[in-house]
């Protein structure tokens, strides 16, 4: 009876490393370029919001300017300095760097709302809402579509939990 357990249980072992991913061979696989990507998201989108091909096209020339403008913003935020860095630096270096954060902040709300007006030429404001959204950071809301990393409840901490009085009678 011992073997037989012990055979199954090295079977299901087995099978479960089988069945794992195998790692990647080559972990230097080619990103896409940023044409590529932009084209991608393009593709999707269009494919999400249910566009016409009429919809289609103009909403990929103005996505297209929108991301370039986009980037341009990103990149001026890029050039900051580190955390680590940031520790050596003066209080008028780090007063300054805030400003141009807030500057750089003031900007892509701008451009958002300059873009928004344009989109909304073709697209609904829902549609516009999902597209305006692909460019900001996941961790500040949930992922949409296919993401599972932010599907779990994060779990009370025991001490913070308040304890169940039975009313008095």
């Amino acid at each position: 009876m011992k073997r037989i357990m012990i055979l199954a249980i090295s079977a299901m072992l087995v099978a479960n490393v089988c069945a794992q991913d195998p790692a990647p061979k080559d972990s230097t696989a080619k990103q896409p370029t940023k044409e590529q990507r932009v084209e991608q998201d393009i593709k999707r989108l269009t494919h999400e919001l249910m566009l016409s091909d009429k919809q289609a096209e103009k909403f990929a020339v103005t996505f297209r300017e929108y991301v370039a403008a986009r980037d341009q913003i990103f990149e001026k935020d890029a050039q900051a300095p580190s955390p680590e860095a940031r520790k050596e630096l003066s209080e008028k270096e780090l007063d300054k760097l805030a400003k141009a954060r807030f500057a750089s902040m003031k900007e892509m709300a701008n451009l958002q709302s300059k873009y928004y007006d344009k989109f909304r030429k073709t697209l609904s404001a829902r549609q516009v809402e999902k597209v305006l959204q692909l460019g900001e950071p996941c961790d500040h809301k949930p992922c949409p579509g296919k993401c599972h990393k932010h599907d779990h409840q994060r779990p009370e901490h025991p001490r913070f939990e308040q304890p169940r009085h039975e009313p008095s009678r």
